[in-house]
């Protein structure tokens, strides 16, 4: 994966051989843009395929793309529009009780991260008191004395320790498992 992101960021563009195994790439052309498209919906890998496997053997989530329509003249509402569209759209496809919303340009470092949301959600005591797991926002390759502000050291270490006025994290808009009955 590392590899094939290192050659899209080198050429520019994303190479044919990619484009062709990955529908939502198909319908990216030259006349669209990022605020002007279609709404793109692929399913990456399908959680009822038996053949969706881990290294391990182990059954893998369902994993959707979705790039909601936008178009220049109305207003498409940010991450609040994300989110409801993500919800409609997971709705009809699985209908898990759980969803996860990660930003395209963001990843998870930890292997463990989806057991350890679980554990969360599924205590016998507060689980179903629990609205939303997310996990803080880090950047990679950060200037020496962090110029630009980008580690998010305050937000971090400060205020997702309980600013909500309820005792509860902010919700920082990726990296994120929400109970989908809360939303």
């Amino acid at each position: 994966m590392k590899k094939r992101i290192e050659t899209v960021a080198e050429l520019g563009r994303i190479p044919d051989d990619i484009r062709k195994q990955h529908k939502g790439f198909l319908e990216w052309d030259t006349v669209l843009s990022r605020r002007d498209h279609q709404t793109i919906l692929q399913i990456v890998i399908d959680g009822r395929d038996p053949m969706a496997v881990d290294s391990e053997e182990q059954p893998l989530p369902t994993l959707v793309y979705l790039a909601r329509e936008k178009r220049p003249q109305y207003n498409h509402h940010f991450k609040a529009g994300a989110m409801n569209a993500l919800i409609r759209v997971s709705s009809r496809i699985s209908n898990a009780p759980i969803i996860l919303n990660v930003d395209c340009d963001m990843y998870s470092n930890n292997m463990d991260s989806v057991r350890d949301v679980l554990c969360f959600f599924m205590d016998e005591e507060n689980g179903d008191e629990i609205g939303f797991v997310q996990f803080p926002q880090n950047f990679d390759n950060l200037t020496t004395n962090d110029l630009y502000g980008s580690s998010f050291d305050v937000i971090n270490k400060v205020e997702l320790h309980g600013m909500d006025n309820n005792g509860g994290p902010l919700y920082i808009g990726t990296g994120c498992f929400h109970r989908r009955e809360t939303l």
